[in-house]
């Protein structure tokens, strides 16, 4: 069978069972070991049997609920590929925009191993992206060791000067050390409705943040002021669509003095919420 027909065919078949057809070309790419312009270039190529046979019994397992990230091994993100497994948060595309804003406010400035710090490691995406592309030191801290062994393997294919420490949240961070502090916490709230993609799939350690979905804000705001420095520069959260008010004013409350704001994202939703030294270089 040729490719087109065969891909259109996964294609109709994802849709119809609620998934995402362009699931289909990522299995596909997988399999042929190809990159989407290399798979638009043999769509009228024939589909070797065994290709056949293995793209099948990934599209069935997709079909049953695996994440397509599991089982191509990788997500995109920020131009590079980070590998992934079940035990870690999947990097969203909306995370991105939190590397964007903090990497924009940030560019041109030198900081000290230990001052810019990423709570929650997960995969790396965060911490390593911002090591890369700001060329500066970054902490990171995974209350999981198993996170945390995926994102050592992801610095040692993509790089980046990253120090990783296991703990909960901000316990292994050293008094007035930190300028900057960002984190994607788990924000979703316990009684919220996930698909079975995400809730049988990945962590719920990286997803869930209590009755309300704020709790690691809570308790991030409370120890934040041990290991913030007086001179802190820059708080950056991702946050759920609902929850920008709450946390800018939790923000407010512990930080009276800084600019707070709340950015959204490209769909119009609130993304990220941050607190800023207004006697800071932009």
């Amino acid at each position: 069978m040729r490719i087109a027909k065969r891909l259109n065919q996964a294609q109709t078949m994802l849709v119809t069972a609620g998934r995402e057809a362009s699931s289909a070309e990522w299995l596909l790419m997988h399999v042929l070991q190809i990159d989407r312009t290399g798979l638009l270039i043999r769509l009228s190529d024939e589909l070797e049997p065994e290709q056949d046979l293995l793209f099948s019994e990934y599209l069935l397992a997709h079909l049953n609920g695996v994440p397509v990230q599991h089982l191509i091994g990788y997500q995109p993100f920020y131009g590079r590929n980070f590998r992934v497994s079940p035990a870690v948060l999947i990097p969203r595309p909306e995370t991105e925009e939190l590397i964007e804003f903090v990497t924009g406010r940030l560019q041109g400035e030198t900081f000290q191993p230990g001052e810019i710090v990423d709570i929650g490691t997960g995969s790396g995406a965060i911490c390593l992206t911002l090591a890369l592309e700001l060329g500066q030191p970054v902490t990171t801290v995974d209350i999981s060791p198993e996170a945390i062994a995926v994102a050592k393997e992801n610095q040692q294919t993509l790089g980046g000067e990253v120090t990783f420490l296991e703990g909960d949240l901000l316990a292994p961070l050293a008094d007035h050390s930190v300028r900057v502090l960002v984190s994607n916490p788990p924000y979703i709230e316990e009684d919220e409705l996930l698909s079975d993609v995400v809730f049988d799939h990945e962590p719920h350690l990286a997803l869930f943040g209590g009755k309300d979905g704020l709790v690691f804000y809570r308790r991030l705001l409370e120890d934040s002021a041990r290991v913030l420095r007086d001179d802190f520069r820059l708080i950056a959260f991702e946050i759920g669509h609902n929850q920008g008010q709450e946390v800018q004013m939790m923000l407010k409350k512990r930080y009276p003095t800084v600019e707070t704001g709340i950015l959204k994202d490209i769909n119009g939703k609130d993304r990220i919420v941050y607190a800023e030294r207004k006697d800071c270089p932009e």
